[in-house]
């Protein structure tokens, strides 16, 4: 039975520093889970598909970083700065946004179950087939964003700001609603809208621009 030489297995280190990740990152590294880099200044780095679950980077600085298909499970990302990031595919399950700025960006196809983003900044953000599953989204301003055929099951919404946002073909089975503002935002093709829900919707200023699917 052969047996496996512990020295040959590759060392998974955390990064101390902005500085260190970005230079493991440009000879070709891509695990750093569980790197403590709260505050750190990455912004516009390019740290596409890395492993970076577990990461503290509260009121980190990343406008305009690419982390196209990037892990990002269970990271602590709360205050951090996300404005315009290219976060296309990538994993954001149970991390904690809350109060994250992520105005104008790139989230389509992204995983993000249960993760939680109580009042972040996600407008004008594209946040098409995203998966928000069980997500906490209470307070959060999503004005004018695009959440085309997301799936919202489970969702809290309750006192989000929804205004102007874009929800044709969204799955909103077992979301909570309550008190969201959702003057002229869009609907249709819904999952998961009774009737009763769906009057609610409208009385309270939404659009629906084709008959919801009960």
């Amino acid at each position: 039975m052969n047996q496996v030489d512990d020295k040959k297995l590759p060392a998974v280190l955390m990064a101390s520093s902005s500085s260190e990740l970005l230079q493991r990152y440009a000879l070709g590294e891509r695990d750093f889970p569980g790197s403590k880099l709260n505050e750190a200044n990455l912004t516009r780095a390019d740290l596409s598909g890395a492993d970076l679950s577990r990461i503290h980077l509260q009121y980190a600085y990343l406008a305009g970083a690419k982390l196209k298909g990037t892990n990002l499970s269970q990271a602590l990302l709360n205050g951090v700065q996300l404005v315009g990031a290219d976060l296309r595919d990538a994993n954001l399950s149970i991390s904690n946004l809350s109060e994250a700025e992520l105005s104008g960006a790139d989230l389509r196809d992204a995983v993000m179950k249960t993760a939680d983003l109580r009042g972040a900044d996600v407008s004008n953000a594209n946040l098409g087939c995203v998966n928000l599953c069980g997500a906490d989204l209470r307070y959060a301003n999503l004005v004018n964003s695009n959440f085309s055929y997301t799936n919202f099951t489970n969702a809290f919404l309750a006192a989000a700001n929804l205004s102007n946002a874009y929800l044709v073909g969204a799955n909103l089975s077992h979301a909570d609603l309550n008190g969201a503002n959702v003057e002229n935002a869009l609907f249709g093709y819904n999952q998961g809208l009774s009737k009763t829900v769906k009057l609610d919707l409208q009385i309270r200023g939404a659009i629906f621009i084709i008959d919801s699917e009960l």
